[in-house]
C-alpha cells in the first residue's frame, strides 16, 4: 500500500503539523485540478470569523479560490440568498462547514443574529442535499475548529471523515483536491488453480 502526502507551499518544521518524517517509499504525483474544483464555500459561525483569515491563506497557497461572505465583495451588491445559492447549488464547488460551538448553536437554535441565520440557511440546503443523495457525502468537508469537540458536530453529519485544523492540513488538502490518502498496490498476474481428484 502506498501513501500520498502533499507537500506544502510554505515551509514546515519537523514540530509542526504536515512535518517531520522521511517516508520510506515516496510517491510523487502531480494534480493538475481543472479551474471550476478549486472553488471552494465556506460556512462557519461567527466564533471562528478571526481564525478565517489564516484558514483561508491557507486554502489560497494551496490553490484553492474560497468562497465567504467576509472576503467577497458581490456579497455587498447583491442578495446574500442569491450569492450563497450560486455555490450551494453548484455541485462542483466542495463545501467547508467550520465546526465550532456557534456553528451548533446557530443550526439547532433559532439564530440569533442576522450571520447565525444565514448559517442556519446553509445548514438546511447541505443537510437536504444530504438527505437527497441517500446520506451519502460527495461535497461536504466538516472541519473542526479548535474550540470544537465532535459533539458539536451535527448528528447527521457524524458519519463522514471529520477534519480538525490545523493538525489535519495534509488530510484536508488531498480531501478537497478529490485524492485519496492511501492507494492501494495493484493486483499481481492472475492466479492459476490446478484441482486434482484424489
Amino acid at each position: 500500500m502506498s501513501e500520498v502526502s502533499v507537500v506544502p507551499s510554505y515551509p514546515v518544521s519537523p514540530g509542526q503539523p504536515g512535518g517531520g518524517g522521511t517516508a520510506t517509499q515516496e510517491q510523487r504525483k502531480t494534480i493538475s485540478l481543472p479551474e471550476e474544483c478549486r472553488n471552494v464555500f465556506i460556512t462557519y459561525s461567527v466564533d471562528t470569523a478571526r481564525e478565517m483569515f489564516t484558514f483561508v491563506k491557507f486554502l489560497i497557497d494551496q490553490g484553492f479560490k474560497p468562497a465567504i461572505d467576509i472576503f467577497d465583495n458581490p456579497v455587498r451588491r447583491m442578495d446574500i440568498n442569491k450569492w450563497m445559492d450560486t455555490y450551494l447549488k453548484d455541485k462542483s464547488v466542495l463545501i467547508i462547514v467550520a465546526i465550532s460551538p456557534k456553528y451548533k448553536a446557530d443550526v439547532e437554535g433559532y439564530g440569533e443574529d442576522e450571520h447565525g441565520l444565514h448559517t442556519k440557511y446553509i445548514h438546511t440546503q447541505i443537510q437536504n442535499e444530504f438527505i437527497q443523495q441517500h446520506c451519502l457525502n460527495f461535497r461536504l468537508v466538516p472541519v473542526l475548529f479548535p474550540t470544537a469537540t465532535k459533539r458539536h458536530v451535527p448528528a447527521w453529519l457524524q458519519s463522514t471523515r471529520i477534519y480538525r485544523w490545523p493538525q489535519d492540513t495534509q488530510d484536508l488538502v488531498l480531501r478537497l483536491l478529490r485524492e485519496e490518502r492511501y492507494i492501494a498496490p495493484s493486483l499481481g498476474k492472475e492466479m492459476t488453480l490446478s484441482i486434482r481428484p484424489l
